[in-house]
């Protein structure tokens, strides 16, 4: 399932499903229209904020399926998995 947020001058796609190992894998995006506004720009903190939101949701919609690990994929990043209930890291 597909969730996108699109506001001048960014667009936030996440999408989410269970891998075959059973781990919630969030495939999020932050895509800019006309490339990335210079460092302070208020749009910036902006889309950080709504990629983390769509992130978190989608952590507790995959709690609620069952997932016991979700695992993050942000294009140029590398994955990150947590298992739920780890000390310290409580998703």
């Amino acid at each position: 399932m597909a969730d996108v947020y699109s506001r001048e001058p960014f667009t936030v796609s996440v999408d989410a499903g269970f891998t075959q190992e059973g781990i919630w894998l969030i495939d999020a995006r932050l895509s800019w229209r006309d490339g990335p506004p210079p460092p302070g720009c208020r749009f910036l903190d902006l889309a950080r904020v709504s990629l983390l939101d769509y992130i978190a949701r989608e952590t507790e919609r995959g709690r609620s399926l069952g997932a016991t690990k979700v695992r993050v994929h942000m294009t140029d990043h590398d994955p990150v998995t947590i298992p739920f209930g780890e000390p310290g890291r409580d998703v």
